[in-house]
């Protein structure tokens, strides 16, 4: 069997050709991991020109599946041949594993997928992580030395960004963290908006709000000090890009 692999931004098609059977398991499975580790969790797996499969390569499938899963992603199936539909069907896996009969439409379900996880949430970038770290050292002593904190982005457009940071690991309360984020203050910013690219943002943001979050969190809104007329310009088409996406959403 040979797989064929075409990557794009966010997904990936991997094709299979021949008779698909015990031997060739790993060689998939070793795809699959390449392509999680490189944060392609949405695969398509063509399989038009699959003459044979047997029960372990169906196992493969369905662990390639789960772990497309397990990291947030999906696996679908496109245009089946007639010999691997049938078996698919018979076995039940068509019930757990979705089979389109073109790759045009596998593809249409999986960028919907992507649409849907990215707008999850009350904000596009909702559970991406932004690192923050401070150049003052009455802050740092505040948190146990110089070091980087991990919050959860909430919000991002050209001018600001929203955040929401924990310190309860770190022993320190809700009234703690509007100490260390005081309005007024500079706070340095690294994070990442994949739809606009792929390396991250650095940029040093000037506290505007703080306000208790729950459970022991603060949300922080940061102005951005200094940024790039380009950044700015993408960060602001990417928001309201954003916001139109989510108002054609069904429930939204």
């Amino acid at each position: 069997m040979k797989i064929d692999k075409s990557l794009h931004d966010d997904y990936a098609t991997l094709t299979l050709k021949g008779e698909f059977d015990t031997f060739y398991c790993p060689a998939l499975m070793q795809e699959v991991e390449d392509l999680v580790d490189r944060g392609l969790n949405h695969l398509i797996l063509d399989l038009r020109l699959v003459k044979f499969i047997n029960s372990t390569a169906l196992g493969a499938i369905i662990k390639a599946h789960k772990r497309c899963r397990a990291e947030g992603g999906e696996l679908v199936i496109a245009q089946p041949s007639a010999f691997v539909r049938d078996v698919i069907s018979k076995v039940g896996i068509d019930k757990l594993i979705t089979m389109y009969d073109s790759d045009g439409d596998a593809t249409k379900a999986i960028i919907k997928h992507l649409n849907q996880k990215e707008l999850a949430g009350d904000a596009p970038v909702d559970h991406e992580k932004v690192l923050l770290s401070f150049e003052d050292e009455i802050r740092n002593k505040m948190i146990g030395g110089k070091k980087t904190l991990v919050g959860q982005m909430a919000n991002v457009d050209g001018h600001k960004v929203q955040f929401l940071w924990n310190g309860k690991k770190a022993g320190i309360s809700a009234d703690q963290g509007k100490q260390l984020f005081f309005t007024g203050s500079d706070v340095h910013l690294k994070f990442q908006v994949k739809m606009i690219k792929k390396s991250f943002f650095e940029l040093t943001g000037v506290v505007e709000n703080v306000e208790p979050a729950g459970d022991g969190g603060v949300r922080i809104t940061a102005k951005f000090k200094k940024i790039a007329e380009g950044d700015r310009d993408a960060l602001s088409q990417f928001a309201a890009d954003m916001a139109f996406l989510k108002r054609q959403l069904p429930g939204k």
